[in-house]
């Protein structure tokens, strides 16, 4: 059997680390043969790839210089060549099935509707079915416009949760919808001392303490939000680590400055999260849309607490009082200001259990491997 993945975003992301992830549970069936299309601007996919291939020589690795943008549907109606073009390589490869990895609907659409001319199954691994409307985009409304025929166009969807399903389903899809939850290494995020990891970076043993980590954008993350939040006299004994890094960083460096909190609020690099989780009375997350956070998932595996916005992947798995109003930096302080009142509670066992047992990565890889076997 022979599939193709076609992936057009220039920037990685954890839904690539996810694919990822799953080509290699594929790749050690040797009669099996996958190419991958990769947008030559994405050098991270591009080298991950490359070490895929050193390992599994059955993998066949295809730069290509598209690269999706806004108004991607819009461009599909203007320059069908481009379509024609990309059915010219899959018609070469002449695969079983087409797999697009879609953040969203548009990344990678161009790999549907080229399988689609070709008459090859063409399935999506999509993430976030949002509309732009939802994601808070300027130009929402319009950007929407192609976006519900995008939606018509694969012949199955692989998506991420339970609530991303009910999403497609509602935006109109009729096509089977299977369910794929990501997975963590539970072997890397495990359980530790706080005390200790709070020592390792240089925080306070006798305070709250609360981590968000992610990508800085605050378009989706909406950290400085919670930057807003914690600076209020109401949650002034508590301290705020940012994890990550991201397009706004410099903004949030700025507005911890600015905000004169530089002495409880800070940010530390992506590398340090799995001392960060277990150092932190919580993990917050106050996104204004997400499928399921792998942020979520980690801190879970390590026991800790995750606070997150009463949305998506947050609304399916996290309890209902560990869920709030994202609308406000005020909501966000009341809410936190509650549960350290109330006794910063530690998550429920048999969530923590779950996570490790459900949402492993040994537990991704052999769902996303009978699931895209099943639907070929």
């Amino acid at each position: 059997m022979t599939l193709l993945f076609y992936d057009d975003r220039p920037l990685f992301g954890g839904h690539e680390a996810m694919t990822l992830l799953g080509l290699a549970a594929l790749l050690k069936d040797p009669d099996l043969t996958i190419h991958f299309i990769a947008c030559d601007e994405n050098t991270t996919l591009l080298k991950k790839l490359a070490e895929l291939k050193a390992i599994y020589p059955n993998l066949k690795i295809e730069p290509t210089e598209e690269s999706v943008s806004n108004f991607e549907a819009l461009r599909h109606f203007l320059f069908r060549g481009r379509i024609a073009d990309l059915a010219a390589e899959i018609r070469r490869i002449n695969p079983d099935a087409v797999i697009s990895v879609q953040g969203g609907l548009e990344p990678s659409s161009l790999g549907i509707l080229a399988a689609r001319k070709c008459g090859i199954k063409a399935i999506s691994y999509l993430a976030m079915p949002h509309s732009y409307q939802t994601m808070g985009a300027k130009l929402g409304r319009l950007l929407d416009w192609g976006t519900p025929s995008l939606i018509e166009r694969p012949d199955a969807f692989i998506t991420i949760s339970e609530e991303m399903a009910t999403h497609l389903r509602a935006r109109g899809a009729k096509v089977p919808v299977e369910v794929v939850f990501p997975g963590v290494d539970t072997d890397y995020y495990q359980p530790a001392s706080r005390h200790t990891c709070r020592e390792k970076l240089d925080l306070p043993q006798d305070v709250p303490v609360f981590a968000c980590v992610g990508r800085i954008d605050f378009q989706q993350k909406q950290q400085d939000r919670l930057l807003r939040a914690l600076a209020r006299p109401a949650l002034e004994e508590c301290h705020l680590v940012f994890g990550g890094d991201g397009p706004d960083a410099p903004t949030l460096d700025s507005l911890i400055q600015s905000r004169k909190v530089a002495h409880r609020i800070r940010r530390i690099p992506w590398a340090e999260t799995a001392v960060l989780y277990p150092a932190a009375n919580a993990v917050v997350i106050p996104s204004r849309y997400e499928g399921v956070p792998l942020v979520m998932l980690e801190a879970l595996a390590c026991g800790t607490t995750v606070l997150g916005s009463d949305t998506d992947g947050m609304r399916e798995i996290l309890p209902d009082d560990c869920r709030f109003d994202a609308g406000s930096s005020a909501a966000v302080a009341g809410f936190l200001r509650q549960w350290i009142d109330a006794g910063m509670s530690e998550p429920p066992a048999e969530l923590s259990d779950r996570v490790r047992r459900e949402m492993s990565l040994e537990a991704f890889q052999e769902s996303f491997r009978h699931t895209l076997h099943r639907l070929v």
